[in-house]
């Protein structure tokens, strides 16, 4: 028991001691000493702290000579002879050049006229129309808007065709009654020619196949018909249509807007077709 309380009392002065240190090191940290100015160092005092304002200086001129301009400037002689080249020979050189400039042609460049402007001009191609109504009908809508066109046709593919039919009859009632017999037979796909060489003759149709050809013939044949076979080739023409356009935008919206919108078109080099000129 004697010896813990002695342990108490230790550890209670040596917090105390610790404390005492502690508060001390701060007071000292907080406390203000006037720090020492040597002698003979004078003492800075605010203006507003002086009993009246101190005399103005007056502006001090600099003190300086100008060097005259003229002092720094060679003369001619001086850069020659710095140089190392004469005054007569930098003559003789100005001499020589004025002489070849004299030989030289006269070129001039030709002025551009004021009254030349810039056109824009655009060419559209309008196609491929297998109907040549369609083609007829947006060329009058261009002639109509003034618009400079050109139609062309071109063939298109020849497609080998086979063509069967019975040979022409005596008259109009004589291939009626050709026709009757066919439904009477069960044969159909027919047609009755009415104008041309093969007046009044009967169209069994048209084939692309010999293996089709010879089918159709077998049932013709079956039913008592002597058939005729001959070569159809069958090429249609196909129409094109180019127009240019000269500075007007308005007919180049409604292309795209009205009636010309629902064919075809793909802009083309104007070189590449020949147009005849519209007159305005």
């Amino acid at each position: 028991m004697k010896w813990i309380f002695i342990l108490l009392f230790s550890i209670n002065l040596i917090y105390f001691g610790w404390e005492l240190d502690h508060q001390t090191r701060i007071n000292l940290g907080n406390s203000k000493e006037a720090l020492m100015v040597p002698s003979g160092v004078k003492q800075l005092v605010l203006i507003r702290e002086l009993p009246s304002p101190p005399p103005a200086r007056p502006m001090q001129e600099e003190v300086g000579e100008k060097i005259p301009d003229d002092e720094n400037i060679l003369s001619e002689d001086e850069v020659s002879s710095l140089a190392g080249v004469k005054t007569e020979d930098i003559k003789i050189e100005e001499d020589i050049d004025d002489a070849l400039v004299k030989q030289l042609p006269d070129i001039s460049a030709p002025g551009i006229p004021d009254d030349v402007q810039q056109e824009r001009i655009m060419c559209f191609s309008y196609g491929p129309f297998t109907d040549n109504r369609q083609a007829e009908d947006l060329t009058a809508w261009f002639l109509d808007h003034r618009v400079a066109i050109q139609q062309r046709s071109e063939t298109g593919q020849e497609n080998q065709l086979f063509w069967i039919y019975l040979k022409p009859q005596a008259s109009r009632d004589n291939a009626i009654q050709a026709i009757e017999d066919l439904k009477n037979k069960g044969i159909t796909d027919y047609r009755l020619i009415e104008t041309g060489d093969l007046r009044n003759a009967i169209s069994l149709g048209l084939f692309s196949t010999q293996a089709s050809v010879n089918r159709r013939l077998n049932e013709l044949k079956n039913k008592g018909y002597k058939p005729v076979v001959i070569p159809y080739r069958d090429a249609k023409a196909i129409y094109w249509l180019d127009i240019k356009l000269t500075d007007q935008q308005d007919v180049l919206t409604k292309m795209f807007t009205e009636y010309p919108a629902r064919y075809n078109s793909v802009p083309v080099k104007c070189g590449e077709i020949a147009l005849p000129q519209v007159n305005p």
